[in-house]
């Protein structure tokens, strides 16, 4: 009788610690699922702010074009920059704000091009505006001198049915 007691519990010791692995695997599974969804989500954000990124670039590259003074902005921005830099005291942030600087500049390179893009796309549309202009002044000098003819002719006819 002993023996089979014994026997019992050794059994269930061997289901319990199984039952525990069980239930730590699911933890652990849970525990993974968990991390890729946040790294699903972190990556989501990623990109949210890359796009975002971008999109302040075609706006500040718009407002660039508009004031036509692209160069002084840029400057102005960078010594605005600079300015709290100096402010932070820390130099690990100053060599930091000179790494984002070079960054930037390889990034202003890079879409220096789509600005570029962006002018001739400005410039067309002007070009498209002056085109279109002229066309229709030319149709509306065209037409008025057909309605001058015409009218000439009506009057030519009417002082010569006048006449006789």
């Amino acid at each position: 009788v002993d023996d089979a007691h014994h026997a019992h519990h050794v059994a269930d010791a061997h289901h319990a610690h199984h039952a525990a692995d069980a239930h730590h695997a699911h933890h652990a599974a849970d525990a993974h699922h968990a991390h890729h969804a946040a790294d699903a989500h972190h990556a989501h954000h990623a990109a949210d702010a890359h796009h975002a990124h971008h999109a302040a670039y075609a706006h500040h590259a718009h407002h660039a074009s508009d004031a036509h003074h692209a160069a002084d902005a840029h400057h102005a921005a960078y010594a605005h920059h600079a300015h709290h830099a100096a402010d932070a005291h820390h130099a690990a942030d100053a060599h930091h704000a000179t790494d984002a600087h070079h960054a930037h500049h390889a990034a202003d390179a890079h879409h220096a091009t789509d600005a570029h893009h962006a002018a001739d796309a400005h410039h067309a549309h002007h070009a498209a505006d002056a085109h279109h202009a002229a066309a229709h002044h030319a149709t509306d000098a065209h037409h008025a001198a057909a309605h001058h003819a015409t009218d000439a002719h009506h009057a030519a006819a009417h002082h010569e049915a006048a006449t006789h």
